[in-house]
């Protein structure tokens, strides 16, 4: 998850970790899909550039 924090692209997190972007995304998103239900509850915060929809807003504000 830092790594993707940082803006690492998973094909770039793959290659750090010495993996596969096909084994890198379903565990970023099994890992997401588990903090979403906290974040409802307001048990944790979650950044914006870790929210799938946050990476896109960034983009396009950085336009």
């Amino acid at each position: 998850m830092q790594l993707t924090r940082k803006g690492y692209a998973d094909g770039e997190i793959a290659d750090r970790l010495k993996s596969t972007p096909d084994t890198v995304r379903p565990r970023l998103y099994r890992f997401r899909r588990g903090l979403y239900p906290a974040t409802s509850e307001r048990k944790i915060w979650i950044p914006a550039q870790l929210h799938v929809n946050g990476v896109r807003e960034q983009q396009r504000s950085a336009e």
